[in-house]
């Protein structure tokens, strides 16, 4: 299984790519716990993605930085617009201190911003500088 390894505060945090697993809706709808929350952001399934990670925002913010910050780098844009929906501005330069801790995992989360924007939303926003996954990181 591919894994996921970057730094926050120091700590070498692991988690795989992606997971295949029959959770539901509703059992993410039940979830409280970090754990749980943080690996069904990697769910194969972009809507459990999506629940999974606007509770993990919300209830575990500092902790959650990692596995958002994943999720900009991927393709489905409706996540992109959940987790900017949820950041907070303390949030926001978070992800500019994991950045600094992650500088090579930074330059691929942009770079595939930029790919999967040119692949999939280039129509939708004819410049990269609208398109709300590379704006958020931008600003």
């Amino acid at each position: 299984m591919e894994q996921i390894e970057v730094l926050w505060q120091g700590k070498v945090i692991q988690f795989p790519y992606r997971i295949h697993t029959s959770t539901t809706k509703n059992n993410v709808e039940a979830m409280t716990g970090f754990e749980e929350l943080s690996l069904m952001t990697r769910h194969h399934d972009g809507y459990i993605r999506e629940m999974a990670v606007a509770k993990l925002i919300n209830l575990f913010p500092l902790k959650s930085v990692p596995y958002f910050v994943q999720l900009l780098g991927e393709y489905v844009m409706e996540i992109h617009l959940t987790i900017i929906a949820h950041i907070t501005p303390q949030q926001k330069r978070w992800i500019k201190e994991f950045f600094t801790e992650n500088a090579l995992y930074e330059r691929t989360i942009r770079s595939r911003i930029i790919s999967y924007w040119n692949c999939n939303y280039r129509f939708d926003f004819i410049k990269l500088k609208n398109y709300p996954a590379f704006q958020f990181l931008s600003e």
